[in-house]
């Protein structure tokens, strides 16, 4: 315990009360000077008071310095607070010493002061702070210590008046410091549970970083599958597709030029619609108009872009408070409509699309429409890479996913999904 260096904020709050302590010390000295002026006598300054005033104050400037408080272990604060309990014990007894200073005078101003409250008031300061910054048997030595310490001016400056005197003041003082030390208890108490919460808390937030690692480690293997997938559609079917034929290529070069031209040629078109398909998943790792924006702001900007591109009007219904959504869900709505937009673009010939986006108590409603010619949805088939990718990110969040097209009415993309409000 004496080695442990005690915190500064502990020592400002001390520095405080002593303060406190020494404006109460002068206003109480000062106190019987005013009453003999006011009763029109001559006013008797009690010099005696200057003692525990000076104590205090030199205990105020020592604990001022930066050096010192840096260096003030708990022995040494422990020996600061039986210091100021003396003192406050000293100032009582040196009030009570020069009480009665003639015939007929009621008790001063003085003990009034010191006698009552105000002794108890500075003797449980050292104690509070025994509670908070020690043992439970620190706080019972000091609720002992202040029992003997008490009767030691009573030795010096005995009442032999009433021979009662003696027995009452020392119960009065083992009545006072069992109060002392119940409240020392309650205050040791609540510090003791305080710092068990604080254990816990810590321990609470230890396990929070290592889930929250935990998911972070989860959320990167899942990226990196989700990338295994992306690449091995796309460029290790082109890679492997282009290995074949350049291989095919290289055996009918000196038989048939004729056809190793032309399945070169084939290669070609292979490789480019491979590299094409690369940068699509390179771009889809980071959508950045959706982080910027928001979900139905960047929609709104990638609808009207395509429009200016496709030459088509577009229309928006969007709701605002889908903004908050979770990000796979928005990344998944969002990279939804920029494909059925682009296809729209590159397939449908159409003159207007609407794309809404609503939301109710139970679900989240997404859809994309267009008045141009449609096609035979019950024929897509695996190779159209772009509806399959969709429907695949639609259903992995559990939603439903379904295409309409006509060639009278055009193509209706509708993304269904059940809200889960945690």
């Amino acid at each position: 315990m004496a080695k442990e260096i005690i915190d500064r904020r502990v020592i400002r709050i001390l520095r405080w009360s002593l303060v406190v302590q020494i404006i109460v010390l002068f206003q109480s000295s000062i106190s019987p000077v005013l009453y003999d002026l006011l009763r029109r006598r001559e006013p008797v300054f009690p010099w005696t008071t200057l003692i525990p005033i000076g104590i205090i104050s030199l205990t105020l400037i020592f604990l001022l310095f930066n050096q010192v408080q840096t260096r003030i272990t708990k022995g040494v604060f422990l020996a600061i607070l039986y210091l100021i309990a003396i003192t406050t014990i000293l100032t009582r007894n040196l009030a009570v010493s020069g009480d009665i200073r003639g015939p007929g005078r009621l008790l001063s101003v003085t003990n009034i002061f010191r006698g009552g409250w105000e002794t108890i008031f500075f003797l449980v300061i050292p104690l509070v702070f025994i509670a908070w910054q020690y043992s439970m048997h620190e706080v019972i030595i000091y609720c002992l210590a202040i029992v003997f310490i008490e009767r030691i001016p009573m030795v010096f400056l005995p009442n032999n008046r009433d021979p009662f005197f003696p027995f009452i003041n020392l119960m009065g003082d083992i009545v006072r410091s069992l109060t002392m030390l119940i409240v020392g208890w309650i205050m040791h108490q609540l510090v003791k549970v305080q710092r068990e919460q604080q254990v816990q808390l810590v321990e609470a937030n230890r396990k929070l970083r290592k889930y929250a690692l935990t998911n972070e480690k989860l959320a990167q293997t899942q990226e990196r599958n989700r990338l295994a997938r992306e690449l091995h559609d796309t460029l290790a079917h082109t890679l492997s597709s282009v290995s074949v034929q350049l291989e095919a290529t290289k055996a009918l070069f000196d038989r048939n030029p004729d056809s190793a031209k032309k399945m070169l040629e084939q290669t070609l078109a292979n490789t480019k619609n491979g590299l094409k398909e690369t940068r699509r998943t390179l771009v889809d790792l980071r959508a950045s108009d959706l982080e910027s924006y928001g979900l139905t702001q960047a929609i709104r900007n990638i609808g009207v872009s395509t429009a200016e591109r496709g030459g088509f009007d577009i229309q928006f219904k969007l709701d605002k408070s889908l903004d908050m959504l979770p990000d796979d869900i928005s990344h998944c709505l969002y990279r939804t409509v920029q494909e059925a937009l682009e296809n729209t673009l590159r397939h449908a010939s159409a003159n207007r699309v609407t794309v809404n986006l609503l939301t109710s108590d139970e679900t989240i409603r997404l859809e994309v429409s267009d008045d141009g010619q449609g096609f035979d949805a019950s024929m897509v088939g695996s190779q159209n890479l772009g509806l399959r990718g969709m429907r695949e990110r639609v259903e992995m969040l559990g939603a439903k996913f379904s295409i309409t097209s006509d060639a009278n009415t055009g193509t209706t993309i509708l993304v269904v999904l059940e809200r889960m409000d945690d």
